[in-house]
């Protein structure tokens, strides 16, 4: 509020008296803090006259010396006259003192309107222009008529406060009056409505007026140049040069703005020449470094600011060092400013926020600590703009609490300060404090601006919080918040990201300004949500439009490729970042690399990779990285990270949770130790994703218990953390402790979301713990209340399958409130395999085939089924479809760690050096192997081959030369750890347990599916996981020092089916027969019908055919058993092969 005195007029004497008592006590309060210790005053002395002390005035300097001129004039009752009093008043004003300004104005009984003036302008020269506006209107209402000068001073005033309902009434009032034709008043109003924003109307002010001076040229040249019209303005200078009008320095200071606009070099150089020809250059250096700054020459910019000899001031080189961060030369920036420094010279606020702005362009913490220390000891770290740099700084350079500290200590925050706060929050990854930050901005009554939302949208976006996104959209057109097209950007943005389409395109199409921003915001979105084939399409219809897509178009298009595996058009692409010069961009170039490397051209991607190695930046290593792993590269990407160290390049938090899990992949737990390490130095193993890939790493590198001890010591846990640690249990075949965990989530009050379950239940079907995963997946709905996914109902019918319970399987599918995709489809098939269920086999590969309709595997599967039940036309039927299909199978490997070295094997290999030893150590071990029983199980070869070429297939497994080869390269005893990308198949599992009895090792694999922890024959699976006719009776038998006898046989019905298959007895016996036939029988009867006489004597050299005391002849078997084997496959009405 302004307080205006409101007393009765007072007589002379007194009103002299209470002008001295008032001016003196004023001048002495306002005195006395001065006082102490300050530098001597020139004195005044006691027969200066009035006429004297007015001269005294006009040049006054120092404000103590204007407190005693004015107590002077009081004792001498010279503040009588208001000419005395409104100059006193306006040298208070340009000491920005307006207190005492009012304070004298009110103790004038009767103001005059000369009084008013210097008091309206005393608060624009202070920017106070809300009191300006408000004096006006108070001089208004006294009844006072303003004159030319307070037209003058009031349209100033309502520029200031953007009061344009008052401007256009002084406009009114002026146009009343007939002062249009007063140049002062006319170039007043047009500089009005320029800095209102209403430049059209200030044109037709313009030209309107009849006298033109060069106030007014200069001050149309303005408006058009900070209104975004920089052709107009350059078109009114050319007028004026053309009217005879000479363009001065502040000609030139304003159509500065309008050659950066353009970034027009040539015109710049030409303005150059016009300023040295009328010597011009020495008042406008600072704006002439500024402009040539903004043309993006910033070399010819320091030339002009090096030849400044004597010049140069603290605004010089703030403009010098913010021109070097306009043009990303950060390092220039910096070096200038220790330059500063080391001179002595004084800091501006410009030059500690471009300096600090420099440091977090560079990340270097460091450097921004010894700025801000540096603005400290110069007392200029009091400024909100270098304290909200301070917090952007200390943000961006990875101490948050330290951006929270500065942030908290600004007593007076406002708008921009709390969005600088609430964007380092979101940039920084911290999306749920720049919400809370918001919340607390608009309690401590902050009015958010179009900064603050297109800060803020990105947090919703980041959250998925739609809800949150739609209540901002709301406030912000509640408030009439102008929507610019930052602000609509933004908000598209949001809604792409959240998957609200509709509204992104409904605002999209609203829009009557779409810039480019816009375009790749939408662009970006659909890339995001993986909906690359729209996101093109954008790409194109942006291109129709004719307008010319720029780097940021192409980081969202590039992504769009790679998730298409599209190459061809990607390199298009890549031709046409080219062509417009963005292969510069280090984001586009990153892009790029990112595009080859998904699309499988890691050679490209290299050679791309290796433009950017001199630019040290980690995001391109961090792009490699992601490349390699993405292409099963995981030894490529560890390589490529020691010499990321050696090129001194600084990892970062992306670095590492890319690079982690290429130790978890190749299971080599000595390069995840030297990770777990670095990450100890680097002080990142607080970071709570680092912490969650270490868990994983150790759990896929066969390391549970390291695991399991980190999870226990994080100091923090969340939900991902928990869902690690179960996954790893369930890997690793621990149900029980799986679940054991999942009630300690619950006890932490840690809400499990659909990744818990789905761990959860993994582990309870490779435990075959059937009534746990029952309850556990009627829970998620009754007692969570989440909807369960297509992956839990998969788990849910491999669950139930493998034990057996297929009606409830098929009951679950036909309930599932989604289409079934192919893991549900195949675990049906897997179950029913294993219970020789053809029925359901049949209905789940008529589903699977016509989703994936080139997966061999499904046909083999049943094939197998139809075989188990004798069904060999369907057999045939299927050999037929497999030869039919184009096979498009993931070649298998496998590898193991030893001495630091990867060691890795795909099928059929023979390329290894140690090859011929890999194959004696194959043949001595199958020796043994034979011994104890094993026969191969060639229902897993593909291949419609014979027997004896399907048994050599099996030995070239990959699994099989990884396990060889660790034999014979570690010493006896020591565990061998293999890896393989594929599912291991059964034969190999009952090789390697085996091969543990023999070898007397533990042997750990790790296959697709889970680990097997093999230790003297047994595994740690205990063979649920495989079907049940695969586990072989001679394995068995000979586990307990048995051979397989005929009488066990008759006696064991599932063992002797089992046995039959396996030895690829073609032939099969019917469920519904209670007895069967002895072997004796049925070999027999195999060799008269396939003529394999070589089974026969198989089966006897391995020992397994151990005759009765009253052995049959072989030639001519029993009778009765030759009849029951004739008759069980007429009644099957089938023939064998």
């Amino acid at each position: 509020m302004l307080r205006l005195s409101t007393a009765t007029p007072m007589p002379v004497a007194e009103r002299a008296n209470s002008a001295f008592v008032g001016g003196l006590a004023w001048s002495l309060r306002c005195f006395r803090p001065l006082a102490a210790g300050a530098p001597a005053i020139p004195a005044v002395r006691p027969t200066c006259s009035t006429k004297h002390l007015t001269h005294l005035l006009r040049s006054c300097k120092d404000f103590r010396f204007l407190l005693l001129i004015h107590s002077r004039l009081v004792v001498l009752g010279s503040l009588s006259d208001d000419s005395s009093r409104s100059l006193l008043l306006s040298c208070y004003s340009s000491f920005g003192r307006c207190d005492a300004a009012l304070a004298l104005f009110n103790s004038s009984p009767l103001p005059t309107v000369a009084l008013w003036n210097s008091m309206i302008r005393c608060y624009n020269r202070t920017g106070e222009y809300k009191k300006a506006v408000q004096f006006y209107h108070l001089m208004l209402r006294r009844g006072l008529e303003p004159d030319k000068y307070t037209f003058t001073f009031a349209s100033k005033a309502c520029a200031g406060a953007l009061d344009s309902e008052t401007g256009d009434m002084i406009r009114r009032e002026v146009v009343r009056r007939g002062l249009l034709c007063d140049v002062f008043i006319s170039t007043g109003l047009v500089d009005m409505y320029s800095k209102l924003g209403r430049v059209n109307t200030a044109r037709e002010l313009f030209e309107s007026m009849a006298e033109l001076d060069a106030v007014s040229w200069n001050a149309m040249i303005a408006g058009f140049s900070t209104n975004d019209h920089p052709l107009e303005a350059l078109e009114v200078f050319g007028r004026m040069q053309m009217a005879g009008e000479v363009p001065n320095s502040v000609t030139f200071l304003n159509l500065f703005p309008a050659v950066c606009d353009l970034s027009a070099l040539i015109l710049c150089r030409e303005i150059h020449g016009f300023i040295l020809r009328r010597s011009l250059l020495p008042s406008i250096s600072n704006g002439l470094i500024d402009t040539y700054c903004k043309c993006r020459s910033p070399g010819i910019a320091r030339k002009i600011f090096d030849t400044m000899l004597n010049g140069k001031d603290d605004v010089t080189w703030g403009t010098m060092i913010s021109g070097y961060v306009y043009n990303g030369c950060y390092t220039d920036a910096l070096l200038l400013f220790d330059k500063l420094k080391s001179e002595g010279l004084k800091l501006n606020q410009v030059s500690v926020v471009s300096a600090l702005s420099a440091a977090t362009e560079t990340g270097d913490l460091d450097k921004g600590v010894s700025i801000h220390k540096c603005a400290t000891e110069k007392g200029e770290d009091s400024d909100i703009s270098i304290k909200t740099m301070l917090v952007t700084m200390y943000a961006k350079c990875g101490d948050l609490e330290k951006a929270k500290s500065v942030f908290d200590g600004i007593k007076e925050k406002d708008v921009i300060a709390w969005s600088a706060m609430i964007s380092s929050c979101v940039q920084t990854g911290h999306p749920e404090d720049a919400l809370v930050l918001y919340r607390k901005m608009q309690m401590a009554g902050v009015m958010p601006n179009q900064v603050t939302f297109v800060s803020l949208l990105p947090a919703c976006a980041d959250l998925l919080e739609l809800k949150m996104g739609k209540s901002i959209h709301s406030y912000v057109l509640k408030y009439h918040i102008h929507l610019n097209v930052s602000v609509e950007t933004a908000l598209i943005a949001m809604y792409a990201q959240c998957g609200s389409f509709s509204s992104a395109h409904s605002l999209f199409n609203k829009m009557e300004v779409k810039d480019i921003v816009t375009w790749n915001a939408l662009i970006n979105g659909y890339t995001q949500v993986g909906d690359a084939a729209k996101a093109l399409e954008l790409f194109n219809q942006l291109r129709l439009t004719g307008k010319h897509p720029d780097s940021g178009t192409m980081v969202g298009a590039l992504p769009a490729c790679a998730i298409l595996n599209a190459i061809e058009l990607g390199a298009c692409l890549h031709g046409l970042v080219i062509k417009n010069g963005f292969n510069s961009d280090l984001y586009v170039k990153n892009a790029t690399i990112d595009m080859y490397a998904k699309c499988g051209d890691l050679s490209t991607a290299e050679f791309l990779f290796s433009e950017t190695k001199s630019c040290n930046d980690v995001i391109s290593w961090n792009t490699m990285f992601s490349g390699y792993m993405h292409n099963g590269c995981a030894n490529e990407a560890l390589s490529a990270f020691r010499l990321m160290r050696t090129e001194n390049v600084k990892p970062n938090l992306i670095s590492l949770i890319s690079i982690i899990p290429a130790a978890s992949f190749l299971a080599a737990i000595r390069e995840g130790s030297v990770l777990h390490l670095y990450v100890i130095k680097t002080g990142f193993v607080s970071q709570m994703l680092v912490g969650n890939c270490l868990i994983d790493m150790y759990t896929k590198c066969g390391r549970l218990d390291y695991a399991r001890d980190f999870f226990n010591q994080m100091d923090s846990r969340d939900v991902v953390s928990w869902n690690v640690m179960l996954a790893g249990y369930a890997i690793h075949g621990h149900g029980e402790r799986a679940i054991s965990l999942f009630s300690q989530m619950k006890v932490n009050c840690v809400k499990p979301d659909s990744v818990s379950f789905l761990s959860v239940l993994s582990a309870c079907r490779h435990a075959g713990l059937v009534a746990d995963g029952k309850h556990l997946f009627e829970s998620i709905m009754s007692e969570y209340h989440l909807e369960p996914n297509i992956e839990h109902y998969a788990c849910m019918v491999d669950l139930l399958g493998r034990s057996g319970q297929l009606g409830q399987a098929w009951s679950l599918i036909q309930s599932m409130p989604m289409t079934p995709d192919a893991g549900v489809w195949g675990a049906l098939l897997g179950a029913s395999r294993m219970h020789s269920n053809v029925a359901m086999g049949e209905i789940a590969l008529d589903n699977l085939v016509k989703i994936e309709p080139e997966n061999v595997a499904h046909y083999v599967v049943l094939s197998n089924i139809y075989a188990q039940v004798g069904r060999w036309t369907d057999v045939r039927r299927m050999r037929v479809a497999i030869n039919n299909v184009r096979v498009n199978k993931t070649p298998g490997c496998s590898w193991v760690y030893i001495r630091n070295t990867i060691h890795a094997f795909s099928v059929g290999d023979q390329s290894h050096p140690q090859y011929e030893g890999i194959r004696d150590v194959w043949n001595h071990l199958h020796k043994k192997l034979e011994m104890m029983g094993y026969i191969p199980d060639t229902s897993h070869v593909m291949h419609n081959v014979e027997e004896e070429e399907k048994e050599s297939f099996l030995s070239s497994h990959s699994e099989r030369l990884a396990l060889c080869f660790a034999i014979l390269n570690t010493q006896d005893g020591v565990t061998i750890q293999i890896v393989k990308n594929l599912r291991a198949c059964g034969d190999c599992h009952t090789v390697i347990k085996l091969a543990s009895k023999i070898t007397n090792r533990t042997i750990i694999v790790r296959d697709s599916s889970r680990f097997h922890h093999f230790d003297n024959g047994v595994c740690s699976c205990k063979d649920y996981w495989q079907h049940r006719h695969d586990c072989t009776a001679a394995m068995n038998l000979q586990a307990s020092g048995r051979k397989l006898r005929t009488s066990h046989l008759s006696l064991k019905k599932h063992i002797s089916q089992a046995c039959i298959y396996r030895a690829k007895l073609i032939g099969a016996i019917n469920g519904s027969f209670s007895c069967e036939p002895n072997v004796v029988g049925l070999l027999k009867l195999c060799c008269d019908v396939t003529g394999k006489k070589y089974l026969v004597e198989r089966f006897k050299k391995t020992g397994m055919l151990a005759l009765d005391p009253d052995p049959v002849d072989l030639v001519h078997p029993d009778a009765h058993d030759d009849l029951i084997v004739k008759e069980a496959f007429a009644k099957n009405s089938t023939s064998p092969m």
